[in-house]
């Protein structure tokens, strides 16, 4: 008899019985994988994505435009935040209102 005073517990029972399912899940998962070659075939697919998404990229330039685009947001996201605080600080100082 072991000293684990959880052995034979119903709580136990059911976790090692899902041990033992979920160990039969992989070895068929494996099994399958081994018969149909899915790893090899979903390595190739994505291989021949990733290189056909750089193929468009190099050819519309998408990924520099991206670039010049963000660059150009960032730049009139300061302006007008510079501006929004410029304004604020003139219309706060001296607590006199602009009319």
């Amino acid at each position: 008899m072991s000293d684990d005073p959880n052995e034979g517990k119903p709580q136990n029972k059911f976790l090692s019985g899902l041990g033992g399912a979920l160990k039969k899940v992989g070895d068929k998962a494996k099994e399958t994988d081994k018969n149909l070659h899915l790893s090899e075939k979903t390595k190739q697919a994505t291989d021949t994505v990733v290189q056909k998404t750089k193929e468009l990229d190099e050819k519309h330039q998408i990924s520099e435009k991206t670039k010049k685009a963000v660059g150009v947001v960032n730049e009139k996201t300061k302006e007008a935040f510079s501006k929004l605080k410029k304004d604020k600080k003139d219309d706060g100082e001296g607590g006199a209102e602009k009319k």
